[in-house]
């Protein structure tokens, strides 16, 4: 394949510590100020750390809930559950697609359903698909490995709400239950790029910023010379189009590089746009540590879920390689290998990453004892994916220069009981604003998504409008997750 731009996720500038990101920070290209409109800003790399002391970027670890949401109690699902999962939210109902195997080797993908935020789920029977002789159960597609499940784009005609990625073929839907090819078969042309397997769960989803579909998908390649015997290397590439289908060429977005381990790939790449911020994209890829082999099984080896960031799905960092959902003990439910879903839920405040853990290595499904597969997730807050910390002594930051459409400012900050921030307003030249400087500015303390800051009691900036500014950030033990310039209402 021509690797036009063989881009990967080595990032040299960070260096990670143990849960932060040390040293210098990739600043942004961005030329002239950064116009943040009313949107609000996530922090995944340089563009808003102009300047900086004592603050440091952060990726955080979710809470794992250890809720067991979904098991093999159907018939349809007694040999494995899960795996592949896909998730997407119509309102206050959160709607999964999850793959099956009966012992006998039939696959599928199930449908299964929360109205309560994620915590309990219900199979329903669709009466869509025969299963040995009945209807009476929640499978929408069988036969198929290898699944996932998005919303089409706003315009889609009626019968494609929803679109469905197989390996190499593309379905479509009008309610999620009723599928029916689509495009032409193979979806993707292996023969315009080699070395294109699809063994995975391969993600395609509507950009919202770009109006256009984005794919990612896995390529296989001859192991490298210093792996073990009987290893191949997985990458996983991008292509974007703007019809489903016709992706052409991928370019190279994901792969093991120098300060990853010999012997290790990701197995998926759960990619998503994340919805409720500008600019930013997130991977849980799978980790996929592979045994020596020999005398190891073939591809076996345990995985456990690490995570990446982007400001435009096409140049990744992972400025933190430690997991951020750790491999349980080993023997548990979760102690051999996990693998995140597509998809992200929200219920307030609070953001559901939903995830497959298996008792047993890649290489041992079957097994004596082996438990099949449990569905679980794992809890962050909005927006809490990477933040700017500042220690018990301090710490502050500068943006570069800003433009910005609305009216008062809002920041995500955890300060727990005793950290704070300040907001100083400068110029373009530095110089702190009249009536918005540091000493104007009143301590914002608390733990809030959305803490408005104020000047004297002051909200009001609409005389800031468009004018070009900078922020500068004072914090002392507190975590600063985002912030906004949102527009009043009336």
């Amino acid at each position: 394949m021509h690797e036009r731009c063989k881009l990967g996720l080595r990032l040299a500038v960070f260096m990670a510590a143990a849960t932060g990101v040390g040293g210098a920070v990739e600043q942004s290209t961005h030329r002239g100020p950064v116009d943040v409109g009313t949107a609000k800003q996530v922090f995944i790399d340089g563009r808003f750390l102009a300047e900086r002391r004592g603050a440091e970027l952060v990726v955080n670890r979710p809470q794992l809930t250890g809720e067991k949401l979904l098991v093999q109690d159907k018939p349809w699902e007694d040999d494995w559950i899960g795996g592949y999962t896909s998730v997407i939210q119509d309102g206050d109902r959160i709607r999964m697609w999850y793959e099956t195997a009966d012992r006998r080797g039939v696959g599928g993908v199930a449908y299964a359903y929360s109205v309560d935020g994620g915590r309990s789920w219900t199979k329903p029977n669709l009466g869509v698909v025969d299963y040995q002789g009945s209807t009476d159960n929640n499978l929408v597609v069988k036969g198929i490995h290898g699944s996932t499940v998005f919303k089409n784009r706003p315009d889609a005609p009626g019968d494609q709400k929803y679109g469905m990625f197989v390996i190499n073929r593309a379905l479509v839907s009008p309610d999620g239950f009723h599928w029916k090819p689509h495009g032409s078969d193979p979806f993707l042309d292996p023969n315009v790029n080699d070395n294109l397997t699809l063994d995975s769960q391969n993600v395609i989803f509507w950009d919202t910023r770009l109006k256009k579909y984005v794919a990612y998908a896995r390529f296989n390649f001859p192991q490298p010379p210093d792996w073990a015997p009987s290893h191949f290397l997985r990458k996983y590439g991008r292509a974007e189009s703007e019809d489903f289908g016709d992706f052409g060429e991928f370019d190279f977005v994901l792969e093991p590089d120098d300060e990853d381990p010999r012997d290790f790939d990701h197995y998926t790449t759960a990619a998503v746009q994340y919805p409720f911020a500008a600019d930013a994209y997130y991977m849980f890829p799978a980790a996929y540590y592979h045994y020596p082999s020999p005398p190891a099984p073939n591809n076996d080896g345990p995985l456990d879920i690490q995570f990446a960031a982007s400001r435009d799905g096409i140049k990744w960092l992972r400025p933190d390689r430690q997991p951020v959902i750790r491999k349980g003990p080993d023997g548990g439910w979760n102690g051999g290998s996990m693998y995140a879903g597509y998809g992200i839920s929200r219920m307030g405040n609070e953001l559901s990453l939903y995830y497959t853990a298996y008792d047993v290595t890649h290489g041992a499904y079957g097994a004596r004892g082996y438990l099949g597969g449990v569905i679980s997730r794992a809890i962050y807050r909005l927006d809490g994916f990477i933040s700017v910390d500042a220690t018990y002594e301090g710490g502050e930051f500068t943006t570069p220069t800003l433009v910005f459409e609305g009216d008062r400012l809002e920041i995500n900050l955890d300060g727990s009981a005793g950290g704070w921030c300040r907001i100083e307003i400068q110029d373009d030249q530095g110089n702190p604003v009249p009536g918005f400087g540091e000493d104007e500015s009143d301590k914002v303390a608390g733990n809030s998504v959305a803490k408005p800051v104020t000047w004297q009691g002051r909200t009001d900036l609409s005389s800031l409008q468009g004018k070009v500014i900078r922020l500068r950030f004072v914090l002392r033990d507190a975590k600063l997750y985002a912030f906004q310039f949102p527009q009043s209402r009336d």
